[in-house]
């Protein structure tokens, strides 16, 4: 069952490689610095001798690898080729279990020839770091032999999923015969993977609750309103969809698993009807310490501003406190839209503590001495890479040694500035959504209290009076 996928490469200033290595291949002045290392940044990775064991899995078509980024660029410069894609990165990974590391090698070189051997310049390498073995491609977008392009279209990607599974056939593996359609927006599945919640994680949780709760669709419906759903049983329609205020349209139940479509749910909450629970009349009481400490919490200094604002977000979220098992289903509909920005939020709050940084004149000041410091590495990164090229042995190794720290650092840096513009562009969004859900829940506890001295008032006037009368 291989899997493949294509995509193109820019030039990223925000990924920047080590150019210590070989400085004087920088210098075509057809392409960027960025171009350049965008290139060498995703050969880098597919080579990476951690993942390939040591190069034993990497081969070119139609180039060496060890030369292959040069090739390339002169390729780009037989033609006069100036296209903001420099190349294309590929991936074919196989089922766990199904391939050796040379099978999986083997494959991804044939259809490395069977796609683009007769044109373009390849480097495959096969990457044996995970439980699934996968094959990257690296395609340099411009033909060696006729100076066209390569066009990552509909097409092109139908055609190599096709020779792929021919090839899967060919050396008896599992290929995938009918595709579940859509792909998985990245976001979602790498939330799923990290263990965030999402929108369909949640509603699982939301459902799977009413149905615990409920013994006919009404009270299933009534338990999914509770918690800002509302769904839609329109015997008109096939399939029962259910939204959330704040969705833009509905989503189909039966895509959240097997057990939600619309028999299995029917058939869940008759179960209730049956289900009878035994438990012990008495429970054993777990003993309580009591701790007495000095002082008073009336003295306890509040923590405002950003950083009050960001830790009562994360504690509304239930990011805080960190053991706290948090029921997303419930949580107000604003809420949910940020379930997949948790890591995002935890990392700003996580700086603004850091640093103390409680109002936006803080977190300038703070930015702007993150950047000053970036143009001083900048510029020290300038001068040592015109002394690696002058200097030989010993001291060029230091000098190599030198250039991956300030890497390292400028990496920790751009981070940093990243997650204070980050702050900067969320945080007044934070308090307009904290203002709303304060309002909503003061207007739901009106109605409660509305609702429970109505019925009070109902139950006292059909009660007797002493005397006997109504």
């Amino acid at each position: 069952m291989a899997v493949c996928e294509i995509w193109d490469v820019k030039g990223r200033l925000d990924h920047p490689i080590d150019y210590a290595e070989n400085p004087e291949k920088t210098a075509n002045p057809k392409y960027s610095k960025a171009d350049l290392q965008a290139m060498g940044d995703v050969m880098k990775y597919a080579t990476n001798s951690d993942k390939t064991e040591q190069q034993f899995f990497v081969t070119g078509v139609n180039c060496d690898p060890s030369t292959a980024r040069d090739e390339m660029m002169i390729a780009k410069a037989q033609w006069n080729d100036q296209s903001e894609i420099v190349c294309y990165h590929g991936f074919q990974s196989f089922k766990a279990g199904e391939v050796t590391p040379e099978q999986a090698h083997e494959v991804g070189v044939k259809l490395a020839e069977k796609m683009w051997g007769d044109r373009f310049q390849v480097i495959v390498a096969t990457h044996l770091n995970t439980e699934c073995l996968h094959n990257h491609f690296v395609v340099n977008s411009v033909s060696y032999v006729d100076g066209k392009h390569y066009h990552d279209n509909k097409k092109n990607l139908r055609l190599l999923r096709k020779r792929s599974d021919e090839l899967c056939r060919e050396y008896s593996l599992s290929v995938i015969e009918h595709p579940s359609g859509r792909k998985k927006p990245y976001a979602l599945y790498q939330a799923e993977k990290n263990g965030l919640p999402t929108r369909d994680t949640v509603a699982r949780q939301a459902v799977d609750e009413a149905i615990s709760k409920s013994f006919t669709l009404k009270d299933f419906d009534r338990q999914l309103s509770e918690m800002g759903y509302r769904i839609n049983f329109d015997p008109n329609r096939k399939y029962w969809t259910i939204i959330c205020k704040g969705w833009e349209r509905p989503k189909r139940l039966y895509k959240l698993g097997e057990d939600y479509t619309n028999e299995r749910i029917l058939e869940r909450i008759k179960e209730n009807s049956y289900a009878v629970k035994f438990q012990s009349f008495s429970k054993e009481q777990p003993q309580v310490r009591v701790y007495r400490v000095r002082g008073s919490l009336k003295d306890a200094k509040k923590i405002g501003g950003l950083r009050g604002l960001y830790l009562h977000y994360c504690y509304r979220l239930g990011i805080l406190p960190k053991k706290k098992q948090q029921n997303y289903a419930r949580l107000h509909y604003l809420l949910k839209d940020d379930l997949m920005k948790m890591e995002a939020i935890t990392d700003e709050t996580r700086l603004l503590c850091r640093n103390h940084i409680d109002t936006a004149e803080q977190l300038l000041s703070y930015k702007g001495s993150l950047e000053s410091e970036m143009q001083e590495l900048t510029e020290q990164r300038k001068g040592l890479y015109s002394q690696s090229r002058k200097s030989v042995g010993e001291e060029k190794e230091a000098v190599k040694a030198r250039l991956s720290e300030i890497t390292e650092r400028m990496k920790t840096l751009r981070k940093e500035v990243r997650l204070c513009e980050g702050i900067e562009a969320r945080s007044d969004a934070l308090k307009e959504k904290l203002t709303v859900i304060r309002a909503d829940e003061n207007e739901q506890q009106r109605k409660e209290l509305m609702k429970h001295e109505h019925r009070r008032r109902s139950g006292r006037a059909n009660r007797k009076d002493e005397l006997g009368g109504i």
